[in-house]
């Protein structure tokens, strides 16, 4: 090892103790946090596949600042950022170590609350909550050719059934796996999209949507529609569907490469219906111009939705926008042009009470949070966020 060598290491080791100590929160009181937060972000810092994910919170998003060399967890260690979140609790499966984790977020670390073995089902593709105890969740075996669920009781993580979900249609010639989309529950019932796939990852021009009893997780009836192929991602990475009022499921289909369309369609199914509703689309590719949408998703209320999109005008980077859609007359409200070009990773808005909520991960000015209030139609620049960062891999709500 030369000299030169020997020393670029030790200078190395010096800045990751340096780094480590800076970012180590809670050294004294005025660092401890708070027991519960309401809101929590991830940073990412990084790129693919050396990305190190940072863990914040706060309890108010209209000032302050978030500081990750001040304050925060490194969660890369402890699980996936594959997360369900239901009051003020996170659920993870952490598929190479075969556990379903809940954790809590209290004086800015990410707490292991339980473990329980868990290796049913290869990964998450899709879940859904039936109430605040009851989640289920639904996945392939490592075959692709089986689709499972299982419903927990999270309380404990005990699991309550699980099973083979009985009754898709047969594989089609040349694709012999499945591909799960999003699904939703209403009164019994549970909704899912899933569509067949070959080797490559390529689909059929159409998707299929299935109506199955919850009782028994038995397909009482399953179509094909041709008017998209592709699905939503239900996993907890991504949020491309929302059900309005418990009582219709709006879903949209995101068409693969080589599937023969870019067009990205929101459909609906109301609720105690068999099927689509057959009346019911949104081409949403053509609202916003016709340009390329991220997979992300959001109802804002009064027959309102948001939606992400790649504006090219903004620049090769940072060129996010956000688009406001009333979903009733199928019309572009408006942009929010209020806001600098963001760059996207995966869930960086949510809404609540009437406000929604965006983090906004920019090359201009620094990186906030801005919050657009649906009621005033008015936009303000919240609390601080860091900057430097690859993207925010979720922000999001903590309680409903």
């Amino acid at each position: 090892m030369t000299q030169y060598l020997r020393n670029s290491i030790f200078l190395i080791l010096i800045c990751l103790s340096v780094i480590g100590c800076e970012r180590e929160p809670g050294s004294d009181s005025s660092n401890s946090g708070e027991k519960d937060y309401k809101y929590f972000l991830l940073s990412a810092l990084g790129s693919w596949p050396n990305t190190v994910h940072y863990m914040t919170a706060t309890n108010d998003l209209t000032k302050g600042e978030m500081d990750i060399t001040k304050e925060g967890d490194e969660i890369n260690s402890k699980g996936t950022y594959s997360y369900i979140v239901k009051n003020g609790f996170i659920y993870n499966y952490k598929t190479d170590q075969g556990v379903l984790k809940k954790f809590k977020y209290t004086q800015d670390r990410l707490t292991t609350i339980k473990e329980v073995p868990y290796t049913y089902i290869t990964d998450i593709s899709s879940y859904v909550w039936v109430n605040d105890n009851t989640l289920v969740v639904v996945g392939e075996t490592g075959d692709g050719q089986h689709i499972r669920y299982t419903i927990f009781n999270v309380a404990d993580l005990s699991i309550i059934r699980q099973g083979e979900i009985e009754g898709f249609q047969p594989f089609p010639n040349a694709y012999n796996f499945y591909a799960l989309g999003a699904m939703s529950y209403m009164d019994g019932q549970i909704y899912l999209q899933y569509n067949f796939r070959d080797g490559k990852w390529l689909t059929p021009e159409y998707y299929n949507f299935a109506v199955i009893d919850y009782t028994t997780f038995k397909v009482k009836n399953s179509i094909t529609d041709s008017r998209s192929p592709g699905v939503a991602n239900g996993s907890p990475y991504f949020k491309t569907t929302f059900t309005k009022d418990k009582e219709a499921f709006y879903y949209t289909c995101f068409p693969r490469a080589g599937a023969g369309s870019s067009n990205i369609y929101l459909f609906r199914a109301l609720k105690g219906a068999t099927s689509p509703d057959a009346g019911y689309q949104i081409n949403l590719t053509d609202l916003v111009g016709g340009k390329s949408l991220e997979t992300v998703i959001d109802y804002i209320g009064n027959n309102k939705m948001v939606v992400l999109y790649r504006d090219p005008a903004l620049g090769s980077t940072y060129n996010g926008r956000y688009a406001i859609i009333d979903i009733e007359t199928k019309q572009l409200i408006r942009i929010l042009d209020e806001l600098p070009g963001d760059e996207p990773y995966e869930q960086g808005m949510f809404f609540q009470d009437k406000k929604l909520y965006i983090a906004v991960n920019t090359n201009k000015g620094g990186n906030y949070v801005w919050i657009y209030d649906v009621q005033t139609d008015k936009v303000t620049k919240g609390m601080k966020l860091p900057d430097g960062i690859s993207g925010f891999a979720r922000f999001d709500k903590l309680y409903d």
